[in-house]
């Protein structure tokens, strides 16, 4: 159902910074294919604001957004919003409360420190949705998995995934030993191969730069490697949970 064209209210326009997305339990998702993936799953949309002059180009999308509250925006009003160069339209805003779990019930699923860009955690998220890891647990340091870029790069997985948030993830981790085997991607451990199958397992990735903390590899009960045999310094945190979520499934 179309609303009026007007002003972006300041409680979405807010949804930019990671502390109203907290208080608010909202965020934004940006671009006509993910605000489609957004309204086709089971997360509740609130609103979907649409670019003046995008109606009538695309049937389909135009079927979703007829059963939606939306609002047109002028191209002005609407790009402050935008969070890419050239929009291509539509931002929905949806409730990411349902997407959260209080604790994990997955029997294997990635648990992440420190990562902090935007990208490579959206691009996790895909790798987890790809491989069927419904669970990611998410550490106190990590950039926040509703921030739009990292919604972006998950290119609507974001939607199928549920996040575990820790304040402390060493701690956690560490009431979890004995339930998990706790798994802990580094450059200095076994071939990641070796570590198929086996109990029920969290698997540790970290920011490439600084590694696991001291804490954390004290946890581990073992250290995976990817071995690698080219003269690159690391792989990205996105590529290596990519591998081993491939050998590990």
């Amino acid at each position: 159902m179309a609303g009026h064209n007007g002003a972006i209210p300041d409680r979405y326009a807010a949804l930019v910074k990671r502390k109203a997305r907290k208080e608010s339990g909202l965020f934004l998702a940006e671009g006509r294919r993910l605000v489609e993936e957004g309204l086709k799953s089971e997360c509740p949309c609130e609103l979907v604001f649409v670019r003046e002059g995008f109606f009538g180009k695309f049937p389909e999308t135009d079927a979703l957004l007829s059963s939606a509250k939306t609002q047109v925006l002028s191209a002005r009003d609407f790009d402050k919003l935008a969070d890419t160069e050239q929009p291509q339209g539509l931002i929905g805003v949806f409730s990411g409360t349902g997407l959260l779990d209080d604790a994990p019930t997955h029997p294997w699923l990635p648990a992440l420190f420190d990562v902090a860009d935007p990208r490579n955690m959206g691009t996790i998220v895909r790798s987890a949705d790809w491989f069927g890891f419904g669970q990611i647990m998410l550490g106190e340091s990590c950039v926040d998995p509703f921030s739009q870029k990292a919604v972006r790069s998950s290119m609507g997985s974001v939607f199928r995934t549920r996040f575990v948030l820790c304040e402390d993830l060493e701690a956690q981790l560490a009431s979890y030993k004995g339930r998990y085997r706790i798994l802990v991607a580094d450059l200095d451990g076994s071939d990641y191969r070796s570590f198929k199958g086996g109990p029920p397992s969290m698997c540790v990735f970290s920011n490439e730069a600084h590694g696991p903390s001291e804490g954390i590899r004290a946890l581990a009960d073992g250290i995976a490697t990817i071995p690698g045999h080219g003269g690159a310094e690391s792989l990205s945190v996105a590529v290596a949970a990519a591998v081993f979520m491939a050998a590990l499934r």
